[in-house]
């Protein structure tokens, strides 16, 4: 499609977030969205892929992880355990593993924070309130001499997405709010460097430009290739329900400069 349709969402409810984070009664969600870069907190990367063998195994209700960064670790309130989608026309887990004995599920594991999530998804799944149990001690592993470990009891919620392999893009927004960042990972291109967010620049204006670089750096395969991306993420978004116009204008101009770098290909 020319353009990616934009699902009319419910405005978040001050309150969802409140009961995820109470420190922010009587804050926008709007306002929790755009300060959040500023508190320090940081993005995990995936800390762990697991698999599980339906319909024998399941994911527990919490899980540990063992992460070195005090300062991150104590602000981790949850543990995302995204996985994708059942394949359409399948009659559940037991019939699934009859049909496909080898069938394994492919769950990646991400530390995060509730109380962003909670102002940004209005179609997020219910997140526990169990509390997060820490416990620091002497890093045991080979070579970590005396470095300090954090081990963290997290709460495991399940998060079914079109597409996990491109989530980390939808993290690294919500961590950053910056729509710089989120379009260069999902446009990668070594000849073209997207300059940081500006108000006297808009992004918009780099659209000629950015399509100009890709369609030199690559040919119609790999344009394809990067637009399925996008295109993953704007599937992504819409599942989790994201609210945000900045992240939604971002993602109206990474399809743009692909779709115009794809004309300049053609």
């Amino acid at each position: 499609p020319r353009k990616l349709a934009r699902p009319d969402l419910p405005d978040i409810k001050p309150e969802i977030v409140v009961s995820a984070q109470p420190g922010y009664e009587g804050i926008s969600p709007s306002h929790v969205r755009s300060s959040w870069s500023h508190m320090g907190y940081k993005y995990v990367r995936m800390y762990r892929k697991i698999f599980l063998d339906p319909p024998k195994s399941a994911l527990p209700a919490a899980y540990n992880i063992l992460l070195r960064d005090g300062g991150i670790a104590m602000c981790c309130t949850h543990l995302f355990a995204v996985y994708a989608y059942a394949a359409p026309g399948t009659f559940g887990p037991a019939a699934r593993r009859r049909k496909c004995p080898r069938y394994r599920r492919v769950v990646g594991l991400y530390p995060t924070h509730a109380a962003i999530w909670a102002a940004y998804c209005a179609r997020l799944p219910a997140l526990p309130l169990r509390p997060t149990r820490l416990k620091i001690f002497e890093d045991p592993r080979a070579g970590a001499g005396a470095e300090r470990a954090t081990v963290l009891h997290l709460p495991v919620v399940p998060l079914a997405v079109p597409c996990p392999r491109m989530f980390l893009p939808v993290v690294m927004f919500v961590y950053s709010f910056r729509q710089s960042t989120f379009v260069s990972v999902l446009l990668p291109c070594a000849a073209f460097e997207l300059p940081a967010d500006s108000v006297a620049t808009p992004l918009a204006e780099h659209v000629p430009q950015y399509a100009q670089a890709l369609a030199d750096e690559g040919d119609m395969a790999r344009l394809c290739r990067i637009a399925k991306n996008v295109h993953d993420v704007w599937r992504n978004m819409v599942a989790l329900g994201v609210v945000e116009d900045r992240m939604w204008e971002a993602l109206d101009i990474a399809w743009e400069i692909v779709l115009t770098a794809m004309e300049l290909v053609d």
